[in-house]
C-alpha cells in the first residue's frame, strides 16, 4: 500500500473508484438506458423497411441522446463524489501543533496486516487493534523533535482520558536493538510499547519503496491517526502535542468513525 505524494499541510486526495451503492439514482439512469435499446432496436426495424434516410436520422438522433446523457451522468457522479468526499473531510478536526497540521489522506486505506516487533520480544499485528483509536508513531533515536514528543506520548497512556487510545510507536533505527534500548532508558519512556523496523519493512522513506511497506515517512517524527473502523485517516509530521484542545478533538473523532 503506498500513499499519493502530499503537499505539506493540504489535503491528498486521488479520484475514488465510482461505485453504484453510492449513487443509486445515477445508476439507475444508466440501467434504463441500456433497457430501452432493446425495445429501440425493435422500433428502428419497422423504420428501416419504410424509409432508409428516415432510419439514419433517426439512429443519429439516438446516438447523440446516449451520449449527451451518459455523459451527463458521469458529470453528475464526479460531483457526487467530491460533495461526498468534501463532507467528510469537513467533519475531521484541524489539527495544528507548532509548524505542522494535520493532513488527511484520500483515498482512505484501511489498516494493513502488517507484523510489529516490540522492543521486549512481543509481537502484534496492526489490524488486531481495529476497534479502538490508533496512533502510529514512527520516530529514531538521533531525531531531535522525537525527544519531545515520545515523552508526551508516554505520559498519554498514564492518562484516564485516552484509556482506550492504542499509542505505538516504532524505531526506525537501524543500528540495533541497543540503540533503542539506551534511549528509552535515558528519556524514561515507562508505559509507551516501543516497536522495531530496522530493515524498514513498515515505513519507508526510498522513492521506490523496495520493501514495499505500507507507511511512508514524510518526516521524522510522523504519527499516523487510525479511526477505531480501521481506516487511516491521515498524517501528523513533527512533534505534536496530542494532549492539546485540538489533539483530542480529533482523538474522539478517531472513536466514533
Amino acid at each position: 500500500m503506498g500513499f499519493p505524494e502530499p503537499i505539506d499541510g493540504q489535503t491528498v486526495r486521488t479520484k475514488p473508484p465510482y461505485r453504484p451503492s453510492a449513487h443509486r439514482p445515477i445508476h439507475q439512469m444508466l440501467v434504463n438506458i441500456m433497457a430501452d435499446r432493446k425495445s429501440e432496436t425493435m422500433s428502428t426495424m419497422a423504420v428501416v423497411r419504410l424509409n432508409p434516410s428516415s432510419h439514419r436520422r433517426t439512429i443519429e438522433n439516438r446516438r447523440q441522446r446516449r451520449r449527451f446523457i451518459f455523459g451527463l451522468a458521469a458529470s453528475l457522479a464526479s460531483l457526487s463524489t467530491a460533495t461526498q468526499s468534501n463532507a467528510q473531510d469537513a467533519a475531521i478536526p484541524a489539527f495544528r501543533s507548532g509548524r505542522f497540521q494535520f493532513t488527511i489522506l484520500r483515498p482512505l486505506l484501511s489498516v494493513p496486516s502488517v507484523r510489529l516487533f516490540r522492543l521486549d520480544g512481543k509481537t502484534i499485528d496492526l489490524s488486531s487493534l481495529r476497534g479502538r483509536p490508533v496512533l502510529l508513531n514512527f520516530w529514531a533515536s538521533w531525531c531531535e523533535a522525537c525527544r519531545t514528543e515520545l515523552p508526551i506520548l508516554d505520559h498519554m497512556l498514564g492518562d484516564r482520558r485516552y484509556a482506550d487510545v492504542q499509542i505505538i510507536a516504532v524505531s526506525e533505527d537501524r543500528a540495533g536493538r541497543a540503540v533503542v534500548d539506551q534511549f528509552v532508558t535515558k528519556y524514561r519512556i515507562q508505559s509507551l510499547p516501543i516497536y522495531l523496523d530496522p530493515n524498514g519493512y513498515v515505513a519507508f522513506s526510498d522513492p521506490e519503496n523496495r520493501r514495499k511497506a505500507p507507511f511512508a515517512l514524510y518526516g521524522m517524527p510522523i504519527t499516523y491517526a487510525i479511526a477505531a473502523s480501521g481506516w487511516i485517516v491521515g498524517y501528523m509530521p513533527g512533534a505534536a502535542d496530542w494532549a492539546s484542545a485540538e489533539g483530542e478533538r480529533l482523538i474522539d473523532f478517531l472513536r466514533h468513525s
